[in-house]
């Protein structure tokens, strides 16, 4: 998996920011164009987002990089927010085969646990047959590839390449609380209703809404840490593609939610249940325009 590291010139009309590509492919400095033109808070350091991964990056732009792309200027690129023009200033690949959770030895039951439909990746991918009954206890990813005659490295280096990029945004409670007994500067945003958060919340958290984000996020750094709280760690993902659009590249979800935190964190915070068929979705913390 890539990291990449972008700077934008961000404007609000066509117009504008065809003009800016205009001067820039006239050999502009991207700099100078940043502090001339860009109307995003990110001005004050140059335009610069941070780092993000290549998921974070297709998702918010729509784009898909190589390690070739260092240097280069991409846009106009339009958003429900306006254009962007970037810089991708820095391309890694953070991500070799073979990194990630999973190793030679791991259990595939503990595969199949942490990696959802782990099962399915390997049959399409490599046409191991699916498991009618299951895994063995003792069956690991070593036995499994050796008795199906498959490339223990191409197999490793598929699930934790999957994984990266299912999970790369994600943080654990045990990490988030770590980070708060530490006084890691942290900010944990939380986007649920007000019901929810008065039966639990992370401590210190901030509740944000239609009516309060643009004072919160005036508050924050482009590079700050952004912890987004939803219920299970299923639904903020849309909230975390709004921030990074409007030019926060260091967003995570908690893993799990609220209701892990609840379970393995803070025993003393209340656990409730939400219909999954009842249209309940996380994204109404936003403007109706912004979605």
């Amino acid at each position: 998996m890539l990291k990449i590291r972008a700077s934008q010139i961000f404007t609000r009309t066509p117009e504008e920011a065809a003009a800016i590509k205009n001067e820039l492919d006239a050999d502009l400095p991207f700099l100078q164009a940043v502090e001339k033109y860009s109307v995003c808070p990110s001005k004050e350091n140059g335009g610069d987002l941070g780092w993000m991964d290549e998921t974070n990056l297709g998702e918010s732009f729509g784009l898909s990089l190589s390690l070739e792309d260092k240097g280069k200027v991409f846009g106009p690129i339009h958003s429900p927010y306006g254009y962007h023009i970037l810089m991708f200033t820095d391309v890694v690949s953070d991500n070799p085969a073979g990194e990630g959770p999973f190793e030679v030895s791991t259990p595939m039951k503990e595969v199949a646990k942490t990696l959802p439909g782990a099962e399915k990746l390997l049959f399409e991918a490599f046409k191991i047959g699916l498991p009618v009954l299951g895994y063995e206890e003792k069956e690991t990813i070593e036995s499994l590839c050796k008795s199906q005659n498959k490339n223990i490295e191409e197999v490793l280096g598929s699930l934790n390449g999957d994984y990266q990029k299912r999970f790369a945004h994600a943080i654990s409670c045990e990490e988030l609380q770590m980070m708060l007994e530490d006084g890691v500067p942290v900010n944990v945003l939380d986007v649920r209703e007000q019901w929810e958060y008065d039966i639990a919340k992370v401590k210190d958290s901030q509740r944000i809404t239609p009516d309060n984000n643009e004072t919160i996020l005036s508050q924050l750094k482009p590079e700050d840490l952004v912890v987004v709280v939803d219920w299970n760690g299923d639904r903020g993902s849309s909230f975390q593609k709004w921030l990074s659009q409007r030019g926060f590249g260091s967003v995570k979800c908690l893993e799990g939610g609220i209701d892990r935190w609840a379970e393995k964190i803070d025993p003393t915070q209340g656990r409730y249940d939400i219909d999954e068929d009842d249209d309940y979705r996380y994204e109404d913390v936003l403007d109706a325009d912004d979605k």
